[in-house]
């Protein structure tokens, strides 16, 4: 990596920490809103078709470490796995679908982030419930809208899904293409990024 990427790196983890810290104010079932997902989606969009591996897990880590230290869900260390482990896989869909730099079409990235949110939710769920198997929250009976879902680990998805998932998905469904769209062809003017091909 070099300084200006570095730079934007760094840009990137601070409004995602920021993003994250900002879900504090939406608390659901234990969990929270996470627009920081939109933001490290854009990241992975937008950096990881000209970064190596080592660079783009260094960034994984600090994403995971941050979202962590910014949550108040009730096992803090799930975010690592779940959002870290995100990252990753939105720069492999970065490379796959624009590793040659080129720009990627709205439908591509509502398609990755979409399938994003999916994978991260997922993820802290399954993390979270495997943290705090054997304590109240595991054995409580979930519910969303007024709606049972009954208890186990499934019910926790569901619930879940409903109540945080979900309303990130709709945030992520404008923010993120929105900002591609308008931060790419910055970052590309600024020489921050390649132009990529056509």
């Amino acid at each position: 990596m070099n300084t200006r990427q570095i730079s934007l790196a760094a840009a990137f983890l601070a409004i995602v920490f920021i993003a994250h810290a900002a879900g504090r104010i939406l608390q659901i079932g234990g969990a929270q809103l996470a627009p920081s997902i939109a933001i490290y989606v854009l990241m992975a969009l937008l950096m990881a078709p000209y970064l190596g591996w080592g660079a783009l897990t260094g960034i994984a880590f600090a994403t995971g470490i941050l979202t962590m230290l910014a949550t108040s869900s009730p096992f803090p260390l799930a975010n690592i796995p779940a959002h870290g482990g995100s990252f990753l896989i939105a720069a492999l869909l970065a490379k796959m679908a624009g590793g040659d730099g080129r720009e990627l079409s709205t439908a591509k990235v509502i398609g990755i982030v979409s399938l994003i949110l999916l994978i991260s939710w997922t993820l802290f769920a399954l993390f979270t419930w495997l943290g705090l198997i054997g304590t109240p929250f595991t054995g409580q009976t979930f519910s969303r809208f007024g709606t049972s879902f009954g208890t186990g680990f499934l019910a926790w998805w569901i619930s879940g899904f409903l109540g945080v998932a979900l309303p990130t998905w709709v945030i992520a469904l404008v923010l993120t293409p929105l900002l591609y769209r308008a931060v790419r062809p910055a970052l590309v003017r600024q020489g921050m990024i390649p132009a990529g091909a056509s």
